[in-house]
């Protein structure tokens, strides 16, 4: 559906998975919208590699042209909108790319939402910067998620060192959200190696990233 050469950059440089959106702007609610998704994605790529070609450094206390762009074309596509849930979708993918423009995989892997649809990222190699250095050879991780995950073996790739913030996750984060039921929220506990660790930043969420093939034997915490 999405144009092969925007395919190939959303799953090699952004590390989203396509099918995340493809699958999204197939639903029945947001079909007659769908080339219209389809035109903007092809549109911020284009923004996105004309600003990185044309050497110019990026700045971080300011937006850049392509961030410019894309936010302006969000607000001028929108503009005749009605639907929410629609404007959601446009939204999650204006927000996707605009934090790839800002600073690269850095900027939308760390701060991709999680409390309503948004593109699949999944790291494939480490990201930097990162403070994986700083970690022991062993670790004992936590996950807070829903109990599917942990039934169907099929575990996310964010973790953290910190019990009380997985804590959060399983229960506090999300509880206003209409998916959300305490009965099937649950903490994920597991050692890992520090030789698979794609991401650590041991402050606020001290969370690590994990290569999910790499997840050895995973028991329910709590």
């Amino acid at each position: 559906m999405l144009h092969h050469s925007d395919r190939e950059f959303i799953a090699n440089n952004m590390k989203i998975i396509v099918s995340s959106i493809e699958s999204k702007l197939n639903e029945k609610f947001f079909i007659k919208y769908r080339s219209q998704a389809i035109d903007a994605i092809s549109k911020y790529i284009s923004a996105i590699i004309e600003f990185e070609q044309s050497g110019v450094k990026r700045d971080l206390c300011s937006d850049n042209e392509a961030e410019i762009f894309i936010n302006s074309h969000y607000c001028d596509l929108v503009e005749s909108i009605e639907d929410n849930e629609v404007k959601q979708v446009f939204d999650a993918l204006r927000y996707s790319f605009a934090c790839y423009a800002y600073n690269g995989l850095h900027q939308l892997y760390t701060r991709q939402e999680n409390e309503s649809w948004h593109p699949k990222i999944i790291l494939t190699e480490i990201l930097y910067p990162n403070d994986i250095d700083s970690l022991n050879e062993i670790l004992t991780l936590y996950r807070g998620c829903d109990i599917s995950e942990l039934d169907n073996k099929d575990f996310g790739q964010a973790w953290t060192t910190s019990l009380s913030i997985a804590e959060a996750f399983a229960y506090t984060h999300y509880s206003g959200q209409e998916w959300f039921d305490t009965e099937k929220r649950v903490v994920l506990k597991t050692t890992y190696s520090k030789d698979h660790i794609l991401f650590s930043e041991q402050s606020v969420e001290y969370e690590v990233a994990i290569d999910t093939n790499k997840l050895g034997h995973v028991q329910r915490y709590k």
